[in-house]
């Protein structure tokens, strides 16, 4: 064989490799750890399409599959440290899961504070994004957000704050806590999956849950009385190791970046305020259920007995002052925009 012949081939040959179109990197998988299950209210219209949607916008970089009814852990207090060991990437995760850790955003939680999730989320979001709060270091929080403010939920009736005293009453989050005890009641911690099992035995006699929690939950199978009482909110997000994060490729992180922020903590405040209204109407008009709401003298002896834990909890601590005080000026720019 020639010399020539042999070259024109090589040649050929090189020029058809560059023909081939080079084959993309495969798209980093990360894993999305939901307890609740997958057509609960957030996992199914928040967390599902906030998956599908990064994925959309990286540029073939990024996958993110959702594992929700506790398939990679079913306990929810157990859900941050899913992603602390890495066996999830990210989870939707409650805040006062982890006591001790998070105790800036229990501001949230304080009774008669917040109106609804939405203005509760946007501002606990802003807190965070300006740095002002502790608990997150080695995080990336694609967003804070809040529930609606939890209601009193029972198998009788409750109008006053005297009607906890001697009750069982299962709450989440150590200032509810301190609520219940004042009133003399007894504080019970359960996780959301054994709340409507326990109302049916016995083992405890009314929950504070927000109306959403009670659809997921069906807790108004289990309870007929309903006291709309807004006995403070719970915080919550979706949680990301920072290094994970961090490791991703540049166009999956602006994927991530793009949705989350105060665009996801919108997002989720308004997808439980739905919820929230949906529930409470579908609950009132069930015919077996009494949903009430408190008279004006009702409203003020609530207040007046849970104030004084209120401001106990500003003043426990300097930064609690300075984190209520931040909220509160957030809260006020909200609702006067």
């Amino acid at each position: 064989m020639s010399h020539g012949i042999t070259r024109r081939r090589a040649v050929a040959a090189v020029v058809a490799a560059c023909a081939v179109p080079a084959r993309a990197a495969a798209p980093v998988k990360l894993k999305l750890a939901s307890f609740e299950p997958p057509m609960a209210n957030i996992t199914a219209n928040v967390l599902t399409p906030l998956a599908r949607e990064a994925a959309q916008g990286s540029g073939g970089t990024l996958q993110i599959d959702v594992f929700a009814g506790g398939t990679l852990g079913r306990n929810p207090s157990q859900q941050l440290k899913l992603v602390t060991d890495g066996v999830a990437d990210l989870a939707w995760v409650v805040l006062p899961y982890t006591p001790g850790r998070f105790d800036d955003t229990e501001v949230v939680g304080l009774p008669f504070v917040t109106a609804n999730a939405t203005e509760a989320s946007v501002a606990l979001q802003r807190l965070y994004a300006a740095g002002s709060l502790v608990g997150f270091d080695g995080l990336k929080m694609l967003a804070l957000a809040a529930t609606p403010p939890v209601a009193i939920h029972a198998n009788q009736p409750v109008r006053a704050p005297a009607d906890l005293k001697g009750k069982r009453v299962r709450v989440s989050g150590d200032h509810l806590t301190r609520v219940v005890e004042a009133l003399g009641g007894a504080p019970v911690q359960l996780g959301g999956g054994q709340i409507a099992e326990a109302m049916s035995r016995g083992v405890v006699d009314m929950t504070l849950n927000n109306w959403g929690f009670v659809g997921d939950f069906k807790v108004n199978e289990v309870s007929s009385q309903h006291l709309d009482l807004a006995l403070g909110a719970v915080a919550v997000g979706v949680a990301m190791r920072q290094d994970r994060y961090d490791a991703l490729p540049p166009a999956a992180r602006t994927a991530i970046d793009k949705l989350g922020g105060e665009a996801l903590a919108r997002r989720l405040g308004e997808a439980f305020d739905r919820q929230e209204a949906e529930v409470r109407e579908r609950v009132a008009k069930s015919g077996r259920n009494r949903v009430a709401q408190p008279s004006a003298a009702e409203l003020a002896d609530w207040k007046r007995q849970i104030e004084p834990l209120n401001e106990a909890w500003r003043r426990a601590k300097p930064r609690n002052e300075r984190t209520y005080a931040a909220f509160a000026e957030q809260l006020a720019r909200l609702r006067s925009a």
